[in-house]
């Protein structure tokens, strides 16, 4: 095992570290707005329990699902932005998802001993996790993961289909189930992928479907915050209750920022919780907009999301 954890280690380390300044790489925009579903891919190890989204000639359902009934918990257990005195901050995200069907880690931040540290501190057991999804390949998203499945290796890791092959193995070898994501899946009941975005840099994000409406949870937010937003809308019918994650702003004009904020009110997002690569900037134009609505995320914020 430690040896396996070394590769994943050292392939990691040869990876773009990922937005280390917040100005370090340019917002990317070509994203295209798709009006239906495109075809997704999805390469398990073994036959997975979930289901691809197929593209089909009719228009996918958007009123035959199952609303969660029960709070969904948002736990940030690694970020750059403090929330929680107790924890430690460091360049990065992960966020926690509980209170689905399965129990869902979003990323894992770039240092696995941070990331398992502020776990303990916040109680959380690594062997609850039934799901891993990491955003894109950028190491402060990725970097935790060897470590985590040394505590943890019983998971389905969700990987972008763009990684490297040889992370793919190295995350096999660990002893985790690995699925491929090309285009949208369903991860399980009320979860979804919205598959691969972006020219430059392939990301996936989660949207996951609750009572109050989608929340939409992104890494980094490289093919657009809003380009994201509006393939969760396309992917599943229903407003966006919360976007939660970072909107790679970092070093945006104020006028772009304002902007987006623009789309977002169009678009009927309800609430925002920009962290990690997002800016301070961005944090207070949005601050000033939404008002009560927004989320002053960091690490350890925990945020219920109700009936």
């Amino acid at each position: 095992m430690a040896s396996r954890r070394c590769l994943l280690l050292s392939l990691v380390g040869l990876l773009v570290a990922g937005c280390t300044l917040p100005s370090a790489a340019p917002t990317d925009t070509t994203v295209p707005v798709h009006t239906s579903l495109p075809t997704s891919t999805v390469k398990p190890t073994s036959p997975p329990t979930t289901t691809a989204l197929q593209a089909s000639p009719q228009p996918a359902p958007t009123a035959a699902f199952t609303e969660a009934v029960a709070p969904v918990i948002f736990t940030i257990v690694f970020d750059n932005n403090e929330s929680d005195q107790r924890l430690e901050t460091a360049w990065g995200f992960s966020c926690l998802v509980e209170g689905l069907e399965k129990t869902i880690l979003f990323d894992t931040g770039g240092d696995s001993g941070l990331l398992l540290r502020n776990m303990h501190t916040l109680g959380i057991d690594p062997t609850i996790v039934d799901v891993v999804v990491i955003s894109h390949v950028h190491g402060d998203h990725v970097g935790g993961l060897a470590g985590f499945l040394q505590e943890n290796h019983a998971v389905t890791v969700y990987l972008p289909q763009s990684f490297p092959q040889n992370i793919k193995d190295a995350t096999r070898d660990a002893g985790a189930e690995l699925v491929e994501v090309a285009g949208p899946v369903r991860l399980c009941d009320l979860v979804y992928s919205t598959g691969e975005l972006g020219a430059w840099i392939k990301e996936q994000s989660l949207v996951i479907q609750t009572a109050q409406g989608l929340v939409v949870i992104t890494g980094c937010a490289h093919p657009g915050v809003v380009n994201i937003v509006r393939r969760a809308k396309e992917l599943r019918d229903g407003e966006i209750h919360l976007v939660l994650g970072g909107f790679h702003l970092g070093g945006a004009s104020e006028g772009k920022i304002a902007g987006i904020v623009t789309e977002f009110q169009q678009l009927g997002v309800q609430r925002v919780a920009p962290c990690h690569c997002s800016g301070e900037l961005t944090r207070r134009v949005f601050r000033d907009a939404y008002g009560e609505n927004f989320i002053p995320a960091g690490v350890g914020s925990r945020l219920k999301v109700r009936e």
